[in-house]
């Protein structure tokens, strides 16, 4: 009788729902496949790993090799690997066979040509428990770490199913910023936020902010749900400026002003091309038969701003052919309707103007982006008044709030806790967009501010939260708090090569709470550090690529592979 594996005395056999036979380890109770057909090699190798098991050796020589190949290689990499492996050992097999019975056929080689996905099932117990490892490794060491964290949602955004990657950002504890890509899906972008909840469980309360790159439908909006998981203010739902002019173009094209407007372009767009070579009185140069060309075509959702600039430019040649020709004059557009075409062109440059320095920081952008900063910008840039620009009534509103408000909290604290600025930076922008009303700005900011602080000083267990100061004639005054001793120490000299974590770290044990702040509200940098994004969206990609050619075949087996990749690497890499 053939003598029981030892591996089974640590495992506890029992049949399914289904029937199936699985072992279910006595240390840390996951489950396996327990048939006699699959072996106990798979249930050796997680007992020699397993972390609850006190006579573990650590991970399997084996489990090394598959981290360092997940590390290197892509997940279709991976496959090609364990393709010629398993193509290199049946060739092996195939040439032995070969000399034995003196078959030189090629018939059976012709079957080993290509990839094949199928091999990463003999391997999916050793990915699976790798997974699992991995995952719990970077779980633990997240919530040890002592802060908060920003965590950005990078998708690729058009298709059916959304193919997404969740990064994490945050501060070390040798305050350096820190990215990690720790989950990746495949599935309808209305669901989204249930994948964000779910992958960040272990450090749903250390939440600061979130940063999505389309709008979250209210039934599955986060933002209420992680305000109530930590006892700190959360930022909130922040909504990627690279989406701006999807969403645009999505209000716009269901505006009737829009559709007329552009129709009436293109109609007038046709008649000076058909014009034009029909009476030889009316001569285009280069310019501006390029520009009938664009303008016969219906915008796509970045052709706005072309759009519309191009019209601008073309308006003067307009004016002059009517002049000549009352029939065009009849279908050419009226001055105020130009003026509504220049003023969608002046916020439309405008618009993408503050995106690109949020996303970017390649020109300047405001400290707070609202509607009377808006209105200030674009006085002058408009031959009417912005209140009764169309524009303004229809998209601008709700891009802004959509876009750029919710970042009001997190760039205010960004500014004063930058120590070449403090409460200055905001001073000057409130002064110069509200005026009169600039102490009213003020007071708000100030006020919120110090909410943030007094919630972050309430949970502070340091004994630096006031200190006792002494006034002119050396008697004891009222203690002053950590804010109070920031705010009045002199500025750090404005140099544009400053490093404010470097500062921070250097000065968190004077200001032990403001420095827990900084150390939370900076770690989503602004302007944004794409680097993170780039190395989630090429592995978004290299997933959404497997899981279409490979998912039918393996499905269960993409996520935890590409997830894997997140793990072992950082988001830029």
């Amino acid at each position: 009788m053939k003598k029981p594996s030892d591996v089974l005395e640590e495992m506890r056999e029992y049949r399914d729902a289904d029937g199936n036979v699985k072992a279910e380890c006595n240390h840390c109770k996951k489950t396996f496949d327990g048939s006699s057909k699959k072996g106990t090699t798979h249930l050796k190798n997680h007992l020699e790993s397993c972390q609850a098991n006190p006579k573990s050796k650590g991970r399997t020589e084996e489990l090394k090799m598959l981290a360092s190949l997940i590390k290197k290689k892509s997940v279709g990499g991976l496959i090609e690997h364990f393709s010629n492996t398993e193509r290199d050992t049946t060739d092996e097999d195939f040439d032995h066979s070969s000399d034995r019975e003196g078959d030189t056929s090629d018939e059976k080689r012709e079957n080993s040509d290509g990839l094949d996905p199928s091999v990463l099932k003999s391997r999916k117990d050793e990915i699976l428990q790798l997974y699992q490892e991995e995952k719990e490794k970077l779980h633990q060491f997240l919530k040890n770490l002592s802060c908060r964290f920003s965590l950005q949602l990078v998708a690729l955004v058009g298709l059916f199913e959304v193919p997404c990657s969740l990064v994490v950002h945050y501060i070390d504890d040798s305050w350096q910023r820190q990215s990690k890509i720790i989950s990746f899906w495949v599935d309808d972008a209305d669901i989204a936020m249930e994948y964000v909840k779910e992958s960040c469980l272990s450090i749903h309360g250390k939440i600061c902010s979130v940063l999505v790159p389309f709008q979250i439908p209210p039934a599955y909006d986060g933002e209420s749900w992680f305000s109530r998981q930590g006892s700190l203010p959360f930022a909130g739902c922040l909504r990627n400026a690279d989406g701006l002019m999807d969403y645009i173009d999505g209000v716009l094209r269901s505006e009737d002003y829009f559709r007329d407007g552009i129709q009436s372009l293109k109609e007038c767009a046709h008649y000076v091309a058909s014009k034009s070579r029909s009476d030889e009185r009316i001569q285009l140069d280069g310019d501006v038969q390029r520009a009938i060309c664009w303008l016969n075509r219906v915008p796509d959702p970045w052709g706005h701003l072309k759009y519309f600039a191009t019209a601008v430019r073309v308006k003067e040649a307009f004016f002059e052919l009517g002049q000549l020709d009352s029939d065009f004059r009849t279908i050419n557009l009226t001055e105020k309707k130009w003026d509504e075409v220049t003023a969608t062109l002046e916020h439309l440059k405008f618009l993408e103007d503050v995106a690109v320095g949020f996303s970017s920081g390649k020109c300047e952008t405001p400290i707070i982006v609202d509607l009377p900063y808006v209105h200030k910008i674009l006085k002058d840039r408009c031959n009417h008044p912005v209140d009764d620009c169309l524009f303004c009534k229809k998209v601008m509103k709700g891009a802004i709030d959509l876009f750029f408000s919710k970042y009001y909290l997190i760039r205010v604290i960004a500014v004063i806790l930058d120590p070449r600025f403090k409460m200055d930076g905001v001073q000057l922008h409130c002064k110069e967009i509200h005026g009169s009303d600039a102490d009213r700005c003020l007071e708000k900011v100030n006020k919120d501010f110090r909410d943030v602080y007094d919630a972050y000083a309430a949970t502070d267990t340091s004994n630096s939260k006031s200190y006792e100061m002494l006034d002119a004639m050396g008697r004891p005054s009222s203690p002053k708090s950590e804010l109070d001793l920031y705010m009045k120490e002199l500025k750090v000299p404005a140099v544009e090569e400053f490093d404010i974590l470097a500062w921070w770290r250097g000065n968190a044990p004077f200001y032990p709470t403001l420095a827990r702040m900084a150390r939370d509200y900076l770690a989503l940098k602004i302007p944004f550090d794409h680097r993170a994004a780039e190395g989630a969206g090429a592995l978004v990609h290299g997933g959404l690529l497997c899981h279409y050619f490979y998912g039918e075949d393996i499905p269960e087996l993409i996520r935890p592979l590409v997830c894997l990749k997140g793990f072992l690497g950082t988001a830029e890499n």
